[in-house]
């Protein structure tokens, strides 16, 4: 297990001999057959999770369909621990086996001590998950970008149905206020629609161009 844990972690060498032993001793792996989840929802994980055979992936939890946010493969170290501590965003994240795998895990109690303690420790896990926080944001913020556009276009066209009537008069801030968007966010969907070809937008009038796409968006 020694030379496991020395393989993957560039700061075991500058943790005390008692520490390094703890991590010898305490850390374990786990098997896990494909879909079997690892860490849910809310879970607190506070364990360094290594990927020693097969491949995890990582979902957020949005809304109604959990979003793939990335894979880890063989060799990975998961960084679900860090995450939390920087974005507050590890209590939506879902970690399942993708493949039937075989993960290491050194315990949270141990995590939380040895981080406290060196801060080679929580500087390596903070830049491996740096090294995806881009790529994340990017996932999040386009499926943000995309549902707040579903919310518009579901909204005109409930108007539209209700009313029978493919010219609307609604302002912009009426639909801000029903569907909890800011006004500017309103505004800027209203331009990608026009610009799909689905409505005419103008000072307090939606003409409804495409009804049966403006339902499927």
């Amino acid at each position: 297990m020694r030379k496991v844990l020395e393989s993957y972690f560039p700061f075991f060498d500058d943790l005390d001999e008692e520490d390094r032993n703890d991590m010898s001793f305490y850390s374990f792996t786990q098997e896990f057959k494909a879909g079997e989840v690892i860490v849910a929802p809310d879970d607190k994980c506070f364990n360094i999770i290594i990927v020693l055979d097969g491949r995890l992936k990582s979902l957020y939890a949005d809304r109604e369909h959990p979003l793939l946010l990335y894979y880890l493969n063989e060799n990975d170290v998961c960084t679900l621990a860090s995450s939390e501590e920087l974005y507050g965003i590890s209590n939506k994240i879902t970690l399942i086996a993708d493949l039937d795998s075989r993960i290491l895990k050194t315990p949270s109690w141990l995590y939380k001590k040895l981080k406290d303690k060196y801060p080679q420790m929580s500087i390596f896990l903070r830049k491996n998950f740096m090294d995806r926080f881009s790529d994340i944001l990017y996932i999040l913020r386009s499926k943000g970008l995309s549902y707040a556009k579903q919310q518009v276009a579901s909204y005109l066209y409930d108007l539209s149905v209700n009313s029978s009537s493919l010219l609307l008069k609604v302002k912009q801030e009426d639909i801000s206020q029903d569907v909890g968007l800011s006004r500017s966010q309103v505004s800027n969907i209203l331009r990608s629609l026009e610009s799909d070809g689905m409505i005419n937008n103008s000072r307090g009038m939606v003409q409804i161009n495409d009804l049966s796409a403006l339902g499927n968006v």
